[in-house]
């Protein structure tokens, strides 16, 4: 039996281990200074989960669209004068 964590894989739709640990890093630079109202919102919460969830399962597409959905919120967030720009 393989593992969910099997990097090794080769089907169509799941990254190499190298392009999971890029995309964890583009989360982790948008989540270290993120001021803790746009951290606590909704929308930051939802994507988190799917993000983690998608990782689980291998699932790329998800994972990437939740990280689009993560990007956006931000931009918007700091694009509305609501914080200066911390990433």
């Amino acid at each position: 039996m393989r593992s969910q964590w099997d990097c090794q894989q080769s089907e169509p739709t799941k990254w190499a281990c190298p392009e999971w640990e890029r995309v964890w890093q583009s989360v982790l630079r948008r989540l270290t200074g993120m001021p803790p109202v746009l951290s606590s919102s909704p929308q930051i919460e939802k994507s988190l989960r799917t993000m983690d969830d998608a990782f689980m399962q291998g699932d790329s597409k998800r994972f990437e669209v939740a990280l689009i959905v993560l990007l956006d919120h931000c931009a918007e967030f700091v694009n509305r004068g609501d914080s200066e720009q911390w990433w």
